[in-house]
């Protein structure tokens, strides 16, 4: 039967009385849709004058089984080291010569008391959140483009450089190829945003703005992931009107495609022909990306044996012009407000009375030290504002690092001259 909720007083009275007038223990279960069992607890309680019980266990709290001294000692412990875990904490209580025989509580045992009784001195765990299920699969060209590099592909004797794949995974195009060199006195390096952006301008030029691009989750694209504040490149796109579609943390096949076009690319460029430099490096695999999409029999995407852009010849572009010199026209500064505007995080007051927000920190005051605020963003105002959990709000500050220029990363040269500047004076020699 299924579970019901508790008899009412009134419907216990009715078992009394309908006992006391003959009905059976299973007339009555059925009238009330509840166990025989049931009718025949209450009836025993009642008949024999006992109180009821409330329904389940009896309500405990935690490590109730444990001696209040430990479990004072431990909260004390956790207090005057916030930083020290519950492992930490039972190592301390098991030098403690009162407590050195006795049996100690577990470690998550001890992380639950420290929730409820010191829940300032817990530190806080940030995770970002991504999607358990991977991306939905793109139906139509330049609805989705996966971008990627491919590391350390050798230049000369001893130069690396990283390429910069673009990949079309509904129409199998090679969107762009951008080889960029990393080599540093270190070793190598990773591509910089502003190289990313450079590789992303270059193919919307060429094939028109898709509607998403999708990456994995590399700094330069998501951001630390430590931090849940959008990252600038997902603010550039946001701008720009195109939705960032980031990948399952760990899982490449969430973009094969991609990871597919730098074997592709490799084998058909620069494992077998090896550049001196990178303007040939570049220029060989602009060659073989041009023969990927023309000239080569192509299974992917349905192409059946034909060149992507014979199978497909309307993805030629996707109807979304672009070009560098219309950017910043094109950019929408409003976009990116509303979709700030969205969010709600919260962040702990440090020792310095400061809120990090993003790669800034914000200063709120002192006097709330350790505690816990929430910040939004005002797109009118375009700044943060910081509120603690009752409400009250503690300060509101301009927006650091979102202007803009931040986002695209350069201002055009006409809008440069708008702003008056004046000659060093006195002019020597005129």
């Amino acid at each position: 039967m299924a579970t019901r909720e508790a008899l009412t007083q009134a419907e216990q009275e009715y078992i009394r009385m309908r006992k006391q007038a003959g009905a059976t223990t299973g007339a009555i279960a059925h009238e009330l849709h509840c166990s025989p069992e049931t009718v025949r607890k209450h009836w025993r309680r009642q008949r024999r004058g006992q109180a009821p019980r409330p329904r389940g266990r009896p309500p405990r709290g935690i490590l109730s089984t444990y001696p209040t001294e430990m479990v004072e000692q431990a909260v004390a412990l956790k207090r005057t080291h916030p930083h020290w875990g519950p492992a930490n904490v039972k190592l301390e209580l098991q030098r403690q010569p009162e407590f050195a025989q006795a049996r100690l509580p577990s470690e998550a045992r001890l992380a639950a008391l420290f929730r409820v009784r010191c829940p300032e001195a817990v530190q806080p765990h940030r995770r970002q959140v991504y999607p358990a299920q991977p991306p939905p699969k793109a139906r139509q060209p330049h609805q989705r483009w996966q971008i990627d590099g491919k590391e350390k592909v050798p230049v000369g004797a001893h130069e690396v450089a990283t390429v910069l794949n673009v990949r079309d995974p509904a129409a199998g195009l090679m969107i762009a190829s951008q080889a960029v060199l990393t080599t540093t006195a270190q070793g190598w390096r990773k591509v910089s945003l502003a190289e990313v952006q450079e590789t992303l301008r270059t193919a919307f030029t060429e094939w028109g703005l898709p509607l998403e691009v999708q990456t994995d989750h590399e700094v330069v694209y998501t951001g630390s992931p430590a931090h849940d504040f959008p990252s600038a490149f997902s603010l550039w796109l946001v701008g720009l009107g195109l939705q960032h579609v980031a990948s399952r943390d760990r899982r490449p096949t969430d973009q094969a495609q991609v990871e597919r076009s730098h074997r592709t690319l490799g084998d058909m460029a620069w494992k077998d022909e090896p550049s001196e430099h990178l303007a040939q490096l570049q220029a060989l695999v602009d060659d073989r990306r041009q023969r990927y999409n023309t000239e080569l029999p192509v299974r992917a995407a349905d192409c059946q044996c034909r060149p992507p852009l014979v199978a497909r010849p309307q993805a030629r572009h996707s109807g979304r012009p672009f070009d560098r010199a219309w950017e910043w026209d094109l950019f929408d500064l409003g976009r990116v407000d509303a979709y700030l505007a969205q969010f709600v995080w919260t962040r702990q007051v440090s020792a310095t009375g400061s809120v990090g927000i993003g790669n800034h920190l914000y200063y709120v005051g002192r006097t709330h030290l350790n505690q816990t605020v929430s910040v939004r963003f005002l797109p009118t105002a375009r700044a943060f504002r910081f509120q603690l959990a009752d409400g009250t709000v503690l300060r509101e500050q301009p927006a650091v690092g979102l202007d803009q220029i931040d986002l695209i990363g350069y201002m055009p040269l006409d809008e440069v001259l708008l702003v008056p500047w004046q000659l060093p004076l006195p002019l020597q020699g005129v």
